[in-house]
């Protein structure tokens, strides 16, 4: 493997060159041609081998350990090989990284000399974007395929650098691949195959401008991938004039939660929702294990990264006017297992895939209920158990009502039973002597730092005078 470019990934190469070395021989040229065409006869129920893959592709495929297909992949790939466009409906952690990929390789085949790229991948974050580059580039370790991201926050002349390089395919934000292209006076003109990641993101984000131009110069030729958790009204209208004659495919993935999920919901007062969070890390997680706490502002972000410093709990923190670089360096201290405890707001935490996360806590209720999913569908993956804990306001509890109308379910209220223990999707209360003991503590911290009181202050002032002010 071999990295170009000085800073940031700004250009990978995918090959092996040991492989590219032994390809020279006609004999393991053969052996590669006789094992496609296997594969292509092979019709085990499920299995990545009754798809056809060629040889790099599918060694790429079990380098990373997949065996069966997911449901999106299944349903995808087959259709995305035989050249169609595809509107498919997938969360993260659905598999649709590869979903997309594996046709991607196997319609470029391997690097060409030829000028310009062939594959195109817009995604909405540009934490996204170079998760994307990486699975990139393990996935396409033995394709010879090489890719380059254009991200905001890097410099724009690595990114022009790294364009000069001939990149197979280019992985970016709008916003600066637009910029990119009008300053290096650049077409789309030799794009094959275009992704749109996320795609509902990418319009709640404000890129539909961009989309547009984008869509404009690439050619009439191309294949056209779309992938969304959602359709809204604006993106149905883009599928239809920006792709040929699209396939849809719906696996009912806003309705569903993982069978491995375990929900718990407390009913509190808004206060008391600080203290609830510390007994619940304290007392019911386990903090070796990685837990998200979603917020509904920077300000309450702040406010719980400062309470559980002085609880002794290290935990880090993200929000959407974070600094980039300071929202980098959190980020990797989360995924690297530095910290086992992320703070964010929903806006902050978009593209941000941690596959082994254990625990999601909404210590504010999302108005929405397929935010609600979207959240908690980070954990309780790939057959691993997830928990999700949700502190409910009296204000909060219309919104708890609306989301089991939504998953078509029944909320079990914990006075109901006589033992609860084993009972997921209950709604119940705190105990007052848990909320009372962490209280105190809390009241001891804004007497002695004054930073922390300032912060409250600052606030509920803010929420008096510009509800609007406290927004991510």
């Amino acid at each position: 493997m071999e990295v170009v470019g000085q800073k940031h990934l700004q250009q990978i190469f995918i090959q092996d060159k040991e492989d590219a070395d032994s390809d020279s021989s006609q004999e393991l040229q053969d052996t590669r041609k006789w094992l496609t065409e296997q594969n292509r006869k092979k019709k085990k129920s499920g299995g990545f081998q009754s798809m056809g893959l060629s040889h790099g592709v599918y060694k790429g495929v079990l380098r990373k350990g997949y065996k069966i297909p997911t449901p999106i992949q299944r349903k995808t790939v087959p259709l995305i090989m035989e050249g169609k466009d595809v509107v498919a409906m997938a969360r993260t952690g659905s598999g649709k990284t590869a979903a997309f990929l594996i046709p991607m390789f196997e319609k470029l085949k391997t690097h060409t000399a030829k000028s310009g790229a062939r594959g195109l991948i817009l995604s909405p974050t540009r934490e996204l974007a170079l998760q994307t580059l990486k699975f990139t580039k393990e996935l396409g370790k033995y394709t010879g395929l090489r890719a380059a991201v254009v991200l905001g926050g890097d410099k724009m002349d690595d990114q022009f650098a790294a364009l000069h390089e001939n990149p197979d395919i280019i992985i970016a934000t709008p916003g600066r691949l637009m910029h990119v292209l009008v300053e290096m006076e650049k077409k789309l003109k030799s794009v094959e195959y275009v992704v749109f990641d996320e795609a509902d993101r990418l319009f709640e984000m404000g890129f539909q401008e961009q989309l547009h131009e984008i869509i404009h110069r690439l050619p009439e030729s191309r294949q056209t991938v779309l992938f969304s958790a959602t359709l809204p009204k604006l993106l149905v209208e883009f599928a239809k004039a920006g792709l040929h004659d699209p396939t849809l495919l719906r696996l009912d993935v806003e309705t569903k939660l993982s069978e491995q999920l375990k929900q718990s919901f407390f009913r509190c007062r808004e206060e008391d929702k600080p203290a609830i969070l510390l007994y619940i890390l304290k007392h019911v997680i386990d903090l070796d294990q990685l837990t998200v706490v979603f917020a509904a502002t920077k300000h309450h972000v702040e406010y719980l990264h400062m309470i559980l410093t002085y609880a002794g709990i290290d935990s880090t923190y993200i929000y959407s006017s974070l600094d980039p670089s300071a929202r980098k360096i959190n980020v990797a201290k989360f995924q690297h297992k530095k910290v086992k405890v992320l703070i964010v707001t929903d806006l902050a935490a978009r593209g941000i895939d941690i596959p082994l996360l254990d625990n999601v806590i909404n210590v504010n209720f999302p108005a929405k209920s397929k935010l609600f999913v979207h959240r908690v569908g980070r954990v309780a993956r790939a057959g691993r158990e997830g928990y999700a804990y949700s502190l409910v306001a009296q204000d909060e509890v219309p919104f708890l009502l609306d989301l089991y109308i939504f998953l078509g379910r029944s909320l079990t209220i914990a006075s109901q039973l006589k033992n609860v223990e084993d009972k997921d999707g209950v709604l119940g209360d705190v105990p007052q002597t848990v909320v009372d003991e962490e209280e105190e503590q809390l009241r001891l911290w804004h007497k002695d730092h004054i930073d922390l009181s300032a912060i409250s202050r600052q606030q509920e002032v803010k929420r008096q005078l510009d509800p609007e002010s406290l927004l991510h």
